[in-house]
């Protein structure tokens, strides 16, 4: 090991975790790709930062209608608690997709 060798230390990527109601998060969908647990939407956003979107049913089956490139806003709107008991509750977004 060379004594002027730098390091830098590895962070976690950026992933979107809304906790509230109306929480949003907005940029160009840079990335679209189909991995083992569904879609893996990776956002470039205003401020030049990147943010993976969660592979959450309603997100995912909203933002399939969209594709790179596009300006989105995804909007987290409620959790659901599940209709059969011991299912894991639903989270569902709103997707607005930039027109103009």
């Amino acid at each position: 090991m060379n004594e002027n060798e730098q390091w830098e230390e590895v962070q976690a990527g950026n992933y979107w975790n809304p906790k509230k109601e109306n929480e949003s998060v907005e940029g160009i969908i840079i990335s679209m790709d189909k991995e083992k647990f569904g879609l893996k939407v990776t956002l470039e956003q205003p401020d030049k930062k990147m943010v993976v979107l969660p592979s959450h049913a309603v997100l995912q089956s909203r933002i399939q209608n969209c594709k790179v490139g596009d300006r989105v806003k995804v909007i987290f709107e409620r959790t659901e608690l599940p209709a059969v008991k011991g299912h894991n509750p639903t989270n569902i977004y709103k997707v607005l997709k930039k027109t103009t």
